[in-house]
């Protein structure tokens, strides 16, 4: 994935990764955890988590079949 962010914010972004001893794409990659983490927190209160669960059903519906049904008890 490739994404385009102001030269001024970037720079700042890779300052401080390398002021904390890490890569732009790890310091990118741990923001985007927190934020996706502080978002399912605030879904769930907001009792909206089922809609985004939703959104990811069709991504597993490949793995509902008897073949991989071994796999559930894992």
């Amino acid at each position: 994935m490739s994404i385009r962010i102001p030269d001024e914010k970037r720079k700042k972004l890779k300052a401080i990764a390398s002021l904390e001893g890490k890569s732009m794409s790890g310091l990118v990659s741990e923001l985007i955890d927190e934020y996706v983490d502080d978002a399912m927190k605030r879904l769930e209160e907001e009792g909206d988590i089922a809609q985004i669960m939703k959104v990811s059903e069709p991504s597993f519906s490949e793995w509902d079949n008897d073949e991989d049904e071994v796999y559930n008890d894992l």
